[in-house]
């Protein structure tokens, strides 16, 4: 009698459908949850790539900007006349005007007062200067 028993049990354990149902289930929870994980992945990639490329087409705008007011004060600084003076500070009121980042504005509005002080005779506006241009070429990344 003690056989029958052993097949009974065996057969109820067997025949039982829940143990299939938590397998179906636990399989539906791995595969839901690795789905949410790469829809999450995939979310969070567009979204700082995105904002990724923003910050680059910034950067670069803000840069030439930059380069371009350097470059015209540069000339005020190797030829001294009315002319480039003026289109020095055109140029520094343009980047003023585009939204050029302050420490940026403030370097080259710095370099430009040097020169045009060094220019009036003032020796030690000439050795500022030189600073001021090594700190512009250096600019800040900001």
């Amino acid at each position: 009698m003690a056989l029958p028993r052993a097949a009974e049990t065996t057969m109820r354990w067997n025949a039982m459908g829940g143990c299939c149902r938590l397998r179906t289930m636990y399989k539906r929870i791995v595969v839901l949850g690795i789905m949410g994980l790469l829809f999450i992945l995939g979310a969070n990639y567009l979204l700082v790539y995105t904002l990724n490329q923003q910050v680059v087409r910034e950067r670069e705008r803000q840069d030439r900007v930059y380069w371009g007011t350097f470059n015209a004060i540069e000339q005020f600084g190797e030829r001294p006349d009315t002319g480039t003076e003026q289109k020095a500070r055109s140029a520094l009121e343009e980047a003023r005007q585009r939204s050029l980042n302050k420490d940026r504005v403030r370097i080259l509005q710095n370099y430009l007062e040097d020169l045009e002080r060094c220019y009036q005779g003032e020796r030690e506006s000439c050795r500022k200067a030189n600073s001021d241009m090594n700190e512009a070429i250096r600019m800040p990344k900001r």
